[in-house]
């Protein structure tokens, strides 16, 4: 009799153990998955939409569902607690905040489009399909930075492009187009300046360099910037010697430069006569310098007499007689 009650409450013992390990296993299989908010107060996503995985740690693959729209590029979208709390609730996941005053700024991952791409883009437009010459675009409104998603391949096309002849104001509109995303469309204002080719240097000379044809390279200027005194061509600047150190790219004046002197004042020169028949020389001494092709004064030290000579070389001088004059 005792055999049999012990084991009626070691069988009894068994079973309540037994439904207390069912029971335990049946509250954590349908228990909600634990999630934690990421620490970050500006969160960045590169997609169109916003998941749960953006918002929270620990979320299943199955539980990562779309809770709203990216915002576009250069615009924010904030959570405050109610929507975060909204969005675990839905899900049916734990989340234990520990204020709630708390919140997350969406923002979209972005990409700068570079000043030039566009004004390069409206320079070519301007100066092949509106004006015959090449212009330098001046745009008033640079300050505003273009974004794009990032990652996006994107083309900007001229929509609209209008320009005015006597005040030069250039009015654009560009459409930004990207493979995966919205449309983009700004607009542009600004003024052309007309280039011109002028001759620069393409490294720094010092004072008393002679500039010689590998040192010239060409450069667009814009027309206003030029004048009178302007060097416009190569033959004015070969063989020209720097009168002050003169900079790389930059435009040369006339007074920039001098001719290179190749007989000076009180050297001994060569003086050759000459016709078709027959050529003398002599020596003189020069009463003033002179560069190639100046006509200069040159003494005769026996006679004193004073002769004009025209500078063909580095002290010498020649002077072209006529056909049948014999000097004396």
């Amino acid at each position: 009799m005792l055999k049999r009650v012990r084991f009626s409450v070691l069988l009894g013992m068994i079973s309540v153990v037994t439904l207390v390990f069912f029971e335990s296993n049946f509250n954590f299989s349908n228990a909600a998955a634990v999630v934690y908010l990421k620490p970050e107060r500006e969160i960045i996503v590169r997609n169109n939409e916003v998941r749960m995985s953006d918002l929270f740690f620990n979320i299943a693959p199955n539980d990562d569902r779309i809770v709203a729209s990216a915002p576009r590029v250069g615009s924010k979208l904030m959570f405050r607690f109610r929507d975060l709390e909204n969005f675990t609730r839905k899900s049916k996941l734990s989340w234990q905040p520990r204020s709630k005053r708390i919140s997350r700024i969406i923002t979209r991952a972005s990409q700068e489009i570079h000043p030039e791409i566009i004004h390069e883009l409206l320079e070519k437009e301007l100066s092949s399909r509106l004006l015959n010459y090449e212009v330098e675009l001046e745009l008033f409104n640079t300050k505003k930075r273009l974004l794009v998603p990032d990652g996006e391949q994107f083309q900007p096309e001229i929509t609209e492009l209008h320009y005015d002849d006597r005040s030069r104001l250039v009015k654009a509109s560009v459409l930004i187009l990207f493979k995966n995303s919205e449309q983009i469309k700004i607009r542009l204002t600004g003024r052309a300046h007309p280039l011109i080719a002028m001759p620069v240097l393409k490294t720094h000379l010092n004072s008393g360099d002679i500039i010689k044809p590998h040192h010239i390279a060409w450069r667009n200027i814009r027309v206003k910037r030029t004048n009178y005194n302007t060097i416009s061509s190569v033959k004015e600047l070969v063989e020209k010697v720097a009168r002050r150190p003169l900079m790389a790219g930059r435009m040369i004046r006339a007074s920039d430069v001098e001719s290179l002197k190749l007989v000076n004042k009180g050297d001994f020169v060569t003086i050759q006569l000459r016709n078709a028949s027959m050529s003398l020389s002599t020596r003189g001494i020069s009463i003033e310098s002179g560069s190639r092709n100046d006509i200069i004064r040159i003494q005769n030290p026996r006679s004193k007499k004073i002769l004009e000579a025209k500078v063909i070389a580095p002290n010498l001088t020649i002077i072209q007689m006529p056909q049948n004059i014999i000097p004396n």
